[in-house]
Formats: C-alpha cells, sequence, structure tokens
C-alpha cells in the first residue's frame, strides 16, 4: 500500500447505510436515536455526525427486522463511497 492510499484510508470512516428495504418500523430510532431518524414519508435516515457509535449502531443493525442497515465507508465529509446512495441497493 502507497502513502497515497494510507491517506485515502485516514480521511474515510464507517458510515451506517439503510438501503431500499426499510419499512419505517423506526427500531433503529428507538435504539440508537443520535444516528437514526424517521424521515417525512416514515423511512429511516442516518443523521449526519462526525463519527457513529459503535455498540449503538450494532444494536440497530441487529434489531432491523428487514435487514436493511449496514455500515459502509464514506468520506470524511460523510458521503458514502463507490456511488452508494441511501435508500438504495448497493450493487
Amino acid at each position: 500500500m502507497n502513502a497515497d492510499s494510507i491517506e485515502r484510508l485516514k480521511k474515510t470512516m464507517k458510515k451506517p447505510h439503510v438501503n431500499s428495504t426499510c419499512i419505517g418500523c423506526g427500531a433503529c430510532a428507538a435504539i440508537a436515536g443520535e444516528v437514526f431518524e424517521l424521515d417525512d414519508m416514515g423511512l429511516s435516515r442516518v443523521t449526519s455526525l462526525s463519527e457513529y457509535p459503535e455498540s449503538e449502531t450494532e444494536d440497530a443493525i441487529s434489531a432491523c427486522p428487514v435487514s436493511a442497515i449496514s455500515w459502509q465507508t464514506a468520506d470524511e465529509n460523510g458521503q458514502y463511497l463507490n456511488g452508494v446512495k441511501e435508500h438504495e441497493d448497493i450493487a
């Protein structure tokens, strides 16, 4: 791994991602309200944080009845990498 690759990795973070199978049950928001909120359509959204609490987020991921939440890589501004978008499935 070269120096540029190492620098890019330093500028990434783990961020939860909600895909299109979300049914808006609210379990994630009840467990990790700092990380997840329900939007106007009643679906879960990831709030913008500089760092996501791993334990609470893992609990929310485990509690999701449709397995709609996973960890993804994001840049230092919180934008998902590799074209990943909220509420879209990952290829």
